[in-house]
């Protein structure tokens, strides 16, 4: 709402205003972002603790040399389609979650209530010896602990630029993370190549972001394959993040503004394609789930009647 009041004409302290006025639903937040723009602190400033750190980067990247609109416009297409994602997938989540919990409860019901007295009834006899069982699930679940405690200290030690390559294999979704990474380094790239800045310049821009951000370390490697003289491309190619059409948009010798064009058409074809992606990764998530409660169905089964036909042979034999 607020890029499409600033492309009407509206200045940033009269279009915050006017929409805080006219949708009463806004948080309370939009007045205080209202007198803290009256005071004179910098607006994208002002959205950072209310806005995801790819996005915020992407917003001050694209507004600090490009139109605050068009940086906005951006901003909000990629909030809106995280919004959308985000209730579609709560809505697909709730009928096998709800079934994932009813199977978990019925599990703990068979084997706190009902498999003791079950063989209690039946005259089981417990066999004194090593309880091997408890033992080896003790063990299975600490060793799970301790890989998940290992696993993510490894992980936090990865830099962005490592870990963009790692979301690209992650199973369904790492096509999902292609076209994001594709979708957000053109339209940045595009704002920043449209103010007319030298690759120096954007180098220099792009370092000033915070240092764990993908943007500024990609733009520290940058400078230092220019630092040591050797031919960026080269290296660009090798990154399996970034797109090969983007390299090749960047090697094909375009002036300034056409190339500024051609990253912002190829921007917005990335971006239609993150949204099939995230359709197509959705509509298996329900079926993935179902699958599990199905499989947990047949252990719940197989917990009540194998120790059932284990007492039964005892009765027989005995």
């Amino acid at each position: 709402m607020l890029a499409d009041q600033l492309a009407s004409g509206f200045s940033l302290k009269q279009a915050v205003a006017f929409i805080r006025l006219v949708d009463p639903t806004l948080p309370a937040t939009i007045g205080k972002i209202e007198r803290q723009l009256a005071s004179g602190q910098p607006f994208v400033h002002l959205l950072e603790p209310y806005l995801q750190p790819n996005v915020y980067f992407q917003l001050w990247t694209m507004t600090t040399y490009g139109e605050l609109g068009v940086g906005l416009q951006h901003a909000a297409e990629m909030l809106r389609l995280m919004a959308t994602q985000r209730k579609r997938l709560h809505q697909l989540l709730v009928y096998p979650a709800g079934l994932l919990v009813s199977m978990l409860g019925l599990f703990l019901a068979l084997q706190i209530g009902v498999l003791p007295q079950l063989q209690a009834g039946m005259g089981a006899t417990e066999t004194v010896g090593f309880p091997w069982t408890k033992y080896l699930t003790l063990g299975c679940g600490l060793a799970v602990l301790g890989g998940g405690v290992i696993g993510y200290s490894w992980w936090r030690q990865k830099t962005s630029l490592q870990r963009a390559t790692s979301y690209l294999h992650w199973p369904v979704l790492g096509r999902l993370f292609r076209a994001y990474y594709a979708y957000y380094l053109a339209a940045t790239l595009g704002q920043l190549v449209q103010s007319g800045l030298s690759v120096q310049q954007m180098l220099t821009v792009l370092q000033r972001l915070p240092e764990e951000s993908l943007l500024a370390q990609l733009a520290t490697a940058l400078d230092h394959q220019l630092t040591r003289g050797q031919v960026p491309t080269i290296w660009l190619r090798q990154q399996a993040y970034i797109a090969p059409q983007l390299v090749i948009l960047l090697q094909k010798g375009s002036t300034t503004a056409q190339l500024a064009r051609e990253l912002q058409a190829f921007g917005v074809m990335q971006y239609r394609e993150l949204t099939r992606r995230w359709e197509s990764a959705l509509a298996i998530v329900q079926p993935l789930l179902l699958g599990v409660v199905a499989l947990m169905i047949v252990g719940a089964y197989l917990s009540l009647l194998l120790p059932m036909y284990a007492n039964l042979q005892g009765v027989t034999h005995g």
